[in-house]
């Protein structure tokens, strides 16, 4: 699994007041979300530094998208403990915009995490064909 961090950029927050720019990174067993908030206006008032840790057996889907009008990556939760906290996010899915410099490493990131889902749901099946 890529263990580089790279930066993100969430929705903005209380109408367009704030923003939040942060990290996203993968650790061994979760998806790490950092994030910091401040106004839009002038950029003086600052949040403190929050911290989502998100377990990669509660990812139910995550995806990257290329487009004209910016790239982002999706991630649907199972329960939204996972994405109350983050700005931004709507109902299970958080969305995090890249830049054009991080696209590399978001491409790497996902697949990561899809290969982990893919190899996670492959022992599962093995798991049950050997009780069955």
């Amino acid at each position: 699994m890529p263990s580089s961090s790279f930066a993100i950029k969430l929705r903005d927050s209380y109408e367009g007041f704030a923003e939040s720019a942060g990290l996203l990174s993968l650790n061994d067993a979760s998806i790490v979300i950092q994030y910091q908030t401040k106004d839009a206006i002038i950029g003086l008032l600052k949040s403190e530094l929050k911290v989502v840790n998100i377990p990669l057996a509660h990812v139910e889907e995550i995806l990257f998208k290329k487009s004209l009008l910016g790239n982002k990556i999706i991630i649907k939760v199972d329960d939204l403990k996972y994405s109350c906290d983050v700005p931004g996010s709507e109902s299970n899915e958080i969305v995090l915009n890249v830049a054009r410099a991080n696209v590399d490493n978001a491409v790497d990131f996902v697949r990561a995490i899809k290969l982990d889902m893919s190899e996670r749901e492959y022992q599962d099946a093995l798991n049950q064909a050997a009780i069955g």
